[in-house]
């Protein structure tokens, strides 16, 4: 993973400076403390340990993947799914939708593998989901412990379900956030990912080269808080199997900063698609936001392009084209002195560059929110509508 970040921060300036030893001095206590689970997760000993389970669920996994949860029980999954180019086989059910469902229910489910994964275990949407494929499968009397796997705390109504049908149960730690979850079971127990190059993505960014631009980063946003008041945090994604990263990471930097009264509101935008839609509003609208350029770097799916209207290109494909309007438009920000970084992945050591943005989304994610005096790990305000929607359904 390369990260080009350019300068809108002076490095000698008095509130940078300040910022780079706040979010250096908070890196190093994280890592001391380990406060919550998620920093386990991020040890070589803990990886060992899941591709060892891995390693045993490969004969029961089904070719086809069915993961029903909600937020961080699933957007983690997702991702991983749509940046291997899994779509075919891995199906999602992350929201409250009939079309979706009755969909699925006209498959062979008998065919998938599925896992429920709820932190809680009472997840309304989750179990509401559920509900409804277990009894298309107990209309047609299947053995539930042959596609059914469980993932959620212990003593809750998933896992009284799962030990009274003989339902594999994988427990959810306590200690760990459905957001920050994506390295631990509920993200990797589906997938078959070399558990050595996950490592190498991890060390990468605590202990390697990108953990200089981790804290350079995570300064200059702070900084650009408080000077320029940014508000806004916007991804540009140019490489579609980069999408579904960006709802996770919306997701993981909504629920971590919002809070008391302070935000970095996260929005995606789908480029070159946007820069007929929102792009006029990010160049010519109010200077609140920062922007981060996203690109798997030159990939191997091409197609050439015949030019039936005389445009006169030198080279034409479909590559060249996103490339040009890509490099364009960093082109035209810099000229604007609007802020910005880039990254780009590099598709010879894709597993490797996506651990690294993973772990480095997160760990700028929490530094950030330490610097800012928030809990990185809680989300009380979602809790209140939990609450106030089980009292209308009583």
């Amino acid at each position: 993973m390369k990260i080009d970040s350019f300068t809108f921060v002076k490095s000698n300036s008095t509130l940078y400076r300040k910022n780079f030893g706040k979010c250096s001095k908070i890196f190093k206590n994280l890592l001391n403390s380990r406060e919550n689970f998620f920093f386990d997760t991020l040890s070589e000993q803990y990886q060992k340990n899941l591709f060892l389970k891995k390693n045993l669920l490969k004969k029961k996994l089904h070719k086809k993947i069915l993961v029903i949860g909600m937020g961080g029980s699933v957007l983690g999954s997702k991702m991983i799914s749509s940046f291997f180019g899994l779509d075919k086989n891995y199906y999602f059910l992350d929201n409250l939708n009939n079309i979706a469902i009755n969909d699925l229910i006209k498959k062979d489910l008998s065919m998938f593998t599925i896992f429920v994964i709820s932190k809680s275990g009472q997840t309304l949407e989750t179990l509401t989901n559920c509900n409804i494929i277990l009894s298309h499968f107990k209309k047609r009397k299947k053995n539930l412990s042959k596609n059914f796997i469980i993932i959620s705390e212990k003593n809750n109504a998933l896992f009284n379900f799962a030990k009274k049908n003989s339902i594999l149960f994988f427990e959810h730690n306590t200690n760990l956030s459905g957001r920050y979850s994506v390295l631990s079971d509920p993200g990797l127990l589906m997938f078959n990912i070399d558990y050595k190059k996950i490592i190498l993505g991890i060390n990468s960014v605590l202990k390697g080269n990108l953990k200089k631009d981790l804290i350079k980063n995570t300064a200059t946003i702070l900084s650009l808080m408080k000077k320029s008041k940014i508000d806004t945090y916007v991804s540009l994604i140019y490489s579609n199997n980069l999408l579904n990263y960006g709802y996770w990471h919306q997701q993981l930097l909504a629920e971590s900063i919002g809070k008391n009264g302070k935000d970095l509101t996260p929005i995606i935008s789908e480029c070159p698609k946007d820069h007929h839609s929102i792009m006029q509003l990010f160049l010519d609208g109010n200077r609140n936001k920062f922007f981060t350029f996203f690109k798997i770097a030159n990939k191997k799916i091409d197609r050439s392009i015949k030019d039936h209207f005389n445009q006169k290109f030198r080279s034409n494909s479909l590559n060249n084209i996103i490339n040009a309007q890509f490099n364009a438009t960093i082109s035209v920000f810099k000229k604007n002195f609007i802020p910005f970084r880039v990254i780009l992945i590099d598709p010879k050591k894709s597993t490797q560059n996506l651990i690294s943005l993973l772990v480095y989304s997160m760990m700028e994610t929490v530094i950030l929110c330490k610097a800012l005096d928030l809990n990185p790990f809680n989300q009380p305000a979602v809790e209140a509508i939990k609450k106030e929607t089980y009292l209308k359904l009583s």
